[in-house]
């Protein structure tokens, strides 16, 4: 299983402990783990360790979307793998992407900030904030998230912002959504684990916004974290590798092997 990896243990541990409920789900698997960087063990190293131990390695990356990480890296780490250790077959499945599960686990953690009743989604607008990416693919789908989004929770609107590397940033996206004069903003962080100061920067910009736009109902949904639905989705992504349907898209795709 792939993480991001972090400079901060607290987002290691989120990452760690959904690693540690997969294990508990599937005790006849052999789970590891790896981080793409800033944490070990990184990819390389996790893979070499399985590869002593397994004939058929599959890395499932924990990424909300498919974008340089997981077009590149994992292809990269593959690739390389494969040349050390040319008996064990070593395959990648996709990203989580856009798929009903994130959307009932973001719908559930945006309902736990609203008034019960849906009537108080239908006088609520969500502005939902990505992380952002220069890649379009992933920043074309997580519009699509919030597209599905807003359409099954039944809220007045529903926006995309993001909180870094692309537009709509969340500040400005958060005030043209004040120009409508809303009853209820609710600000839903669309990232997995916790992503340290990312998720303190927009905690801070959400307070700042309702200071500057008292007479609106500002709140902030908890992050998207560890859910039963995850871990149920991460199955499935492992289901389509094994039995051959859908592994990562870019495993051998032509950049990669320019790149390597």
């Amino acid at each position: 299983m792939l993480g991001h990896g972090s400079r901060r243990s607290r987002a290691n541990e989120e990452f760690e402990s959904c690693v540690e409920a997969f294990r508990r789900r599937h005790p006849e698997l052999d789970v590891g783990r790896a981080h793409v960087e800033l944490a070990e063990p990184l990819l390389g190293e996790g893979l070499a360790r399985l590869a002593g131990r397994a004939e058929r390695v599959v890395v499932l990356p924990l990424f909300l979307f498919a974008a340089g990480h997981v077009k590149d890296d994992v292809p990269r780490a593959l690739g390389a793998a494969r040349a050390a250790s040319p008996s064990v077959r070593f395959e990648a499945s996709r990203a989580l992407g856009v798929h009903r599960a994130m959307v009932e686990i973001a719908l559930e953690r945006a309902r736990a900030a609203l008034p019960a009743g849906a009537a108080e989604a239908r006088r609520t607008v969500l502005l939902a904030v990505g992380r952002g990416s220069s890649d379009p693919d992933a920043n074309g789908d997580f519009c699509k998230m919030v597209r599905l989004l807003g359409e099954a929770g039944g809220f007045a609107r529903a926006e995309p912002s993001f909180i870094g590397v692309t537009s709509p940033l969340f500040e400005p996206a958060a005030e043209r959504v004040a120009l409508s004069h809303p009853e209820r903003l609710l600000v839903l962080p669309y990232f997995l684990f916790d992503h340290g100061r990312l998720v303190e920067r927009l905690a801070g910009q959400v307070f700042d916004f309702a200071e500057r736009h008292q007479a609106v109902d500002v709140r902030l949904a908890p992050r998207l974290g560890v859910h039963s639905r995850l871990l149920d989705l991460i199955d499935e992504r492992l289901e389509e590798v094994l039995a051959g349907v859908a592994a990562l898209p870019c495993d051998t795709c032509l950049r990669t092997s320019a790149a390597a």
